[in-house]
């Protein structure tokens, strides 16, 4: 993992993809630009790891059904930073514990993605990119995650991911795009910040084929 670990610690320490990349993944109709207040803070964890057969991989988490605006989604580990977190880099090591059992360090912690503000819930969400050389013991936390979802970064060069479906959002019909991952439908804000995760994989596949 030394070599990829390098190229994408290069990738990510160069001007990200931000906006262009996000847009691609967005609601029709929707602002993926934080306001001037943006709201409250979070974070996710998107952790890189290989499997048994020595696949890079990330996880994504189902969640269950409740009152929420992100009830039933497939989203990445994460939550809201509390106020015992050193920083945001904590809550996601945090969060990742809480909800998937893994135990992150600083030693993991590879760099981060665009931050990304999510007006239903009044987030300004951000992303933060950790690698594990080895497959983790994942223990879900059955209040939060209903299962987990484990992705090939190779399935995600695949264009043929990309799709788009109606949905209705606040008494409205829109044309919403999505990831089908494993006949799942990953939209929204986990969709935008997947989607310039892919742009930074592809920035290092272009550099380097098969490196992914």
């Amino acid at each position: 993992m030394t070599e990829f670990r390098d190229e994408l610690q290069a990738a990510l320490n160069e001007t990200l993809p931000g906006y262009t990349a996000q847009k691609r993944m967005a609601p029709s109709g929707r602002s993926i630009l934080p306001p001037g207040n943006p709201g409250r803070k979070a974070a996710v964890a998107i952790v890189i790891y290989k499997d048994q057969n020595q696949n890079k991989k990330i996880v994504l988490i189902k969640r269950p059904v409740y009152s929420g605006p992100h009830s039933g989604q497939i989203a990445f580990p994460g939550g809201k930073m509390d106020p015992e977190d050193s920083d945001l880099v904590g809550t996601a090591i945090r969060e990742c514990y809480e909800e998937i059992g893994i135990q992150l360090t600083a030693s993991n912690y590879i760099g981060p993605l665009s931050p990304l503000h999510i007006s239903v819930s009044s987030f300004l969400v951000h992303p933060y990119i950790f690698l594990l050389d080895l497959f983790p013991v994942f223990k879900p936390n059955e209040k939060e995650v209903i299962y987990l979802i484990h992705v090939a970064l190779t399935d995600l060069l695949d264009e043929g991911l990309v799709k788009e479906t109606l949905m209705g959002i606040r008494n409205e019909e829109i044309v919403v795009p999505y990831y089908d991952i494993q006949n799942e439908i990953v939209w929204g804000a986990t969709a935008i910040m997947l989607a310039e995760f892919i742009a930074i994989l592809k920035k290092i596949d272009t550099k380097n084929p098969g490196l992914i």
